[in-house]
C-alpha cells in the first residue's frame, strides 16, 4: 500500500493500518492525512503563484525536516525502538507541526 508522491502520506497511511497503535495514534494519522492534503492543495493553488521561488523553497525545505522526522519516528516505532507512548507523542508533534505549517505558509 504505497503512496506515490508523498513519503507523508505513506507513513500515515502505514500507521492507520498497523494494528499496533492506538485509536488515538490511527487519529493522528488521519488528522496527519488531512494536513498533508492541505498543504499540497495550498503549494498548488497559492504557493507557486504568490511566493518568489526562494520563499516557496524555504518553506518546503521545512515541510521536508518534518517529513523526514516522521519518517525517522515510524521506522524507530516498527524496530521496536521506541514505545507506543512515545511513537504516538511524536506522531502528535508532527502532525501539529504539519497543521502549523499549513498556517505560517498561508499567512505568507
Amino acid at each position: 500500500m504505497a503512496a506515490r508522491n508523498s513519503e507523508a502520506l505513506d507513513v500515515f497511511l502505514r500507521v492507520a493500518a498497523d494494528s499496533r497503535v492506538s485509536w488515538r495514534t490511527v487519529e493522528l494519522a488521519g488528522r496527519g492525512i488531512s494536513a498533508d492534503a492541505a498543504s499540497v492543495m495550498w503549494v498548488i493553488s497559492e504557493g507557486k503563484s504568490s511566493l518568489s521561488g526562494e520563499e516557496l523553497s524555504d518553506l518546503l525545505i521545512e515541510q521536508s525536516d518534518l517529513v523526514d522526522a516522521l519518517a525517522e519516528s515510524w521506522k524507530s516505532f516498527e524496530s521496536g525502538e521506541i514505545s507506543d507512548a512515545d511513537f504516538e507523542a511524536q506522531l502528535e508533534r508532527f502532525v501539529i507541526g504539519l497543521e502549523g505549517w499549513i498556517s505560517r505558509a498561508s499567512r505568507k
